[in-house]
């Protein structure tokens, strides 16, 4: 998708995270947004880096991992068309939690982190709208590595005697 002429408000009106929000709003986040491929094997995040950038993945798969020494590389989630990657750019860290990987080619809609708190500090009803949806996308991030927990660590109940 990159070098062609894309229209980053359609973008993002039927991108899942973003669709709905007003017109507005669609206006001065497609302002601030630009798209970028990444290759298979290609870091959107490494775990423990600041996080400049949020993705709305518009095509192709990564993989939210997260390296135990004892294990490995443990896959906590694999994310695709309509997901959304760096929500940690949110908090006051804005250090990564996890790696997030390219499994195969994936285009996304970059947004710039400092862009995105200067932008909701001036306009605090699209970051109240913004932050609303972001939520969301914790919650669920939550419950996937909540239940990878629970799949490697739960001993059977009830086992054999």
């Amino acid at each position: 998708m990159n070098g062609e002429t894309v229209d980053l408000k359609k973008l993002l009106d039927e991108h899942p995270f973003t669709h709905g929000l007003p017109e507005d709003d669609l206006e001065q986040l497609a302002a601030v947004a630009h798209v970028q491929d990444f290759e298979p094997g290609a870091y959107l995040l490494r775990e423990g880096r600041v996080i400049d950038s949020f993705y709305l993945i518009i095509s192709g798969h990564a993989a939210v991992e997260l390296y135990l020494p004892e294990r490995g590389v443990l896959r906590l989630q694999t994310l695709g068309p309509g997901d959304v990657a760096g929500w940690s750019w949110a908090l006051p860290s804005r250090k990564a939690s996890f790696d997030i990987r390219a499994i195969d080619k994936v285009t996304a809609v970059v947004l710039d982190a400092q862009t995105l708190v200067d932008l909701f500090a001036s306009d605090c009803g699209l970051g109240y709208r913004f932050l609303q949806k972001l939520l969301g996308v914790v919650a669920e991030r939550v419950r996937a590595a909540r239940l990878q927990l629970l799949d490697m660590y739960a001993a059977p109940v009830g086992g054999m005697q």
